[in-house]
């Protein structure tokens, strides 16, 4: 059976995310190194790195309710607009506050960006080709990330943080263009059916989901990954630098979303939501727990990025199942996840601290998937669509 093509609109709000998303990403490589030099403390750099996760558990709900009586088009492109700004805010770096009210601004933008974004293209979306469509999205918007990340830490090195991000900020004002090229709908966005309500088994079930992806993957292996990978090289004979090492590890993630999302969420389309929950989320959290025991610091990376890949496999595949469900639900998925996300850190190096091992919350977020696969397994009915 031939493939098709992604719908143009996916394509083009994935590339007008992925331009958004650049000034956000850039601060996660920069701040954490350039922090003193632009007279920050180290707490108010975890505060400007995390407080835009807290305000989407607010602005999620927002967002839901102006897309119910604003057309899709024009709350996107705002969105996109405000994302620029923000970023162009971060040139007066020397002032906490800016910053801060900055950060929080662009958790607002995103809350639209993706809620309006996604549920838009995902409309005339057929259920059976959901997770691949999904997978295309998130492949093409992660390209930001890496971009981000990557591309944007190399123009700081070479010409200063207030000049990079000022550029940054001039070249993500593109996606605003290429937004609108994505023809989103000149309503508002449909209310989700009465089937698909926010108590339903089915529905709740999904935000549990969305909590544990979001606090396991980003949350509790990628906050103490380096923490982690730290250690192992004491225990091998040849190693790199852990922070080498490290980028190396989040950079295969990241390389994993751009090219084989399509691909694995595709998965979920030919075998099902509730079998790809099961089998990738066993698989990932086997891996967590023996890179939580296994002290060679390469097996460990590799199993680390297995678990990477079934996280890419889940993104794509549960995203694409709740925004066939309607946009009720798919803001509980995503403000969950979100709440994870934000939650994740913090109980990671609070482990770490508690504990005295550094591996205590890659095995937590191991024994989470697996429990949550088992949960999964035995709600056969209602994770099906």
């Amino acid at each position: 059976m031939s493939v098709r093509p992604p719908s143009k609109p996916v394509v083009f709000v994935g590339i007008a995310t992925a331009l958004s998303l650049l000034g956000d990403q850039v601060l996660y490589s920069v701040l954490p190194v350039y922090f003193d030099e632009l007279g920050l403390a180290p707490i108010e750099v975890g505060l400007i790195l995390s407080v835009n996760r807290w305000i989407r558990l607010i602005t999620n709900h927002f967002a839901y309710r102006m897309a119910e009586r604003f057309r899709s088009d024009l709350l996107f492109a705002v969105a996109l607009l405000l994302g620029s700004l923000t970023t162009a805010m971060y040139v007066f770096t020397p002032l906490f506050t800016v910053l801060l009210v900055a950060r929080l601004l662009w958790g607002l933008a995103w809350s639209f960006i993706r809620h309006v974004g996604v549920l838009d293209v995902m409309q005339g979306v057929p259920a059976e080709v959901s997770g691949r469509t999904m997978g295309v999205y998130n492949g093409i918007s992660r390209l930001g990330s890496v971009t981000g990340l990557f591309g944007g830490a190399l123009l700081v090195d070479l010409v200063g943080f207030s000049t990079a991000v000022l550029a940054i900020a001039c070249v993500s004002v593109v996606a605003i263009p290429v937004g609108m090229k994505a023809k989103l709908s000149d309503r508002p966005l449909p209310r989700e059916p009465l089937e698909a309500s926010s108590g339903t088994p089915g529905v709740r079930m999904y935000a549990v989901i969305g909590f544990s992806l979001g606090a396991v993957g980003p949350g509790l292996v990628t906050a103490t990954l380096g923490a982690v990978l730290l250690d192992r090289l004491g225990a091998t004979a040849f190693a790199v630098s852990a922070a080498t090492l490290t980028g190396a590890v989040l950079a295969a993630r990241y390389v994993l979303d751009s090219l084989a999302a399509p691909w694995l969420g595709g998965l979920s389309d030919r075998y099902g939501v509730r079998t790809i929950v099961v089998v990738f989320m066993s698989l990932g959290g086997v891996a967590l727990l023996f890179a939580a025991s296994v002290y060679n610091v390469y097996v460990v990376s590799v199993l680390i990025i297995v678990f990477f890949a079934t996280g890419t496999a889940l993104q794509a595949g549960v995203t694409g199942a709740v925004s066939q469900l309607g946009a009720g639900p798919f803001r509980h998925y995503i403000t969950t996840m979100d709440f994870g996300a934000a939650v994740g850190p913090l109980l990671g190096w609070w482990l770490l601290d508690t504990l005295g091992f550094d591996a205590a919350a890659i095995a937590l977020g191991g024994g989470i998937y697996l429990v949550l696969a088992l949960l999964v397994m035995s709600m056969r009915s209602r994770l099906s669509l």
